[in-house]
């Protein structure tokens, strides 16, 4: 049987500040804690929607080392790369292995432009820094989205990038590139959205790095169980409610949704970072309405 690193359902950590917008590591703990009962698969460190361009490296280091502590080995936890400057990302690189991740994640840099030939220099230096399997994150908002032809460069050249996180929402795009990867090689497609976590599955991902399971793992643990299962079908009837249940989270700016709902279910994420914005009333009122009608709190 093939290993993976990751495979089934994995929870993008949120970054837990108090009301003073200080890290809450108390928070942090409480949130491994939940997700470690819950039995989710895997841990994602400092992922876009972990509110990673608004922390520091030391607060990024001490989230990583929480992570792996409490994951003690039983999941593998991954580490994610968000740095607009090469040698900040190298920094980061040296963080995580030091940390004790199982893997990293490298996400393209952010707002600038840059040639293929420049990005495909940025994953393949990083990937040479380390012996531990790397993931391709492919982030639209970044203004920098890889091509199906520019991952599979990145793929193929690089032993250790055994894996691609695909945030483009986009299946031309994710056939394309399965295609494009070299048939002897190793390798894990995850799904970065919730809302594409069944489509990735059909074409031969193997799972999601979920936004949703931060608050509400089960669906999200089912919906792969489900199709791992054999169940097609049934699997594409829970990702249905999981659109549903995306929509009702995202009725207020980024993450603002998804930390007042955690608050509905006893799990306090705290606050986010200026100049994010929390939800406000009127937003909560919807979001708490919703989560009622889908039967969540």
């Amino acid at each position: 049987m093939e290993k993976y690193v990751l495979k089934g359902a994995v929870t993008e950590l949120i970054a837990t500040f108090d009301d003073q917008e200080r890290l809450d590591t108390g928070m942090y703990e409480n949130q491994c804690d939940y997700q470690l009962d819950a039995g989710i698969k895997g841990l994602f460190c400092n992922g876009l929607a972990g509110e990673s361009l608004y922390t520091t490296m030391e607060e990024k280091k001490t989230m990583t080392e929480i992570a792996v502590k409490k994951a003690a080995g039983k999941i593998p936890v991954v580490g994610n790369i968000a740095e607009m400057r090469l040698c900040d990302a190298k920094k980061m690189l040296e963080i995580y292995v030091a940390a004790g991740v199982d893997g990293i994640c490298i996400t393209q840099p952010y707002v600038l432009a840059y040639t293929p030939d420049l990005l495909y220099q940025f994953y393949s230096e990083l990937a040479a820094m380390t012996q531990l399997p790397v993931y391709v994150y492919n982030a639209p908002q970044t203004s920098n989205t890889l091509s199906p032809g520019l991952v599979d460069k990145i793929v193929n050249n690089n032993d250790n990038v055994i894996g691609y996180k695909d945030s483009t929402q986009d299946i031309i795009h994710l056939q394309t590139m399965m295609a494009g990867v070299k048939k002897d090689k190793h390798f894990e497609c995850i799904s970065g959205s919730d809302a594409t976590i069944y489509p990735t599955l059909a074409i031969g991902g193997c799972g999601i790095i979920s936004l949703i399971s931060a608050v509400f793992p089960k669906p999200i643990i089912d919906v792969c169980e489900v199709y791992f299962q054999g169940d097609a079908k049934g699997a594409f009837e829970i990702q249905k409610k999981i659109l549903d249940i995306r929509t009702a989270l995202k009725g207020a700016p980024f993450l603002a949704g998804y930390k007042y709902a955690a608050s509905l279910i006893d799990l306090p994420l705290g606050t986010v970072r200026n100049p994010l914005s929390d939800a406000a009333d009127s937003q909560k009122q919807v979001i708490k309405k919703n989560l009622k009608r889908l039967e969540l709190i």
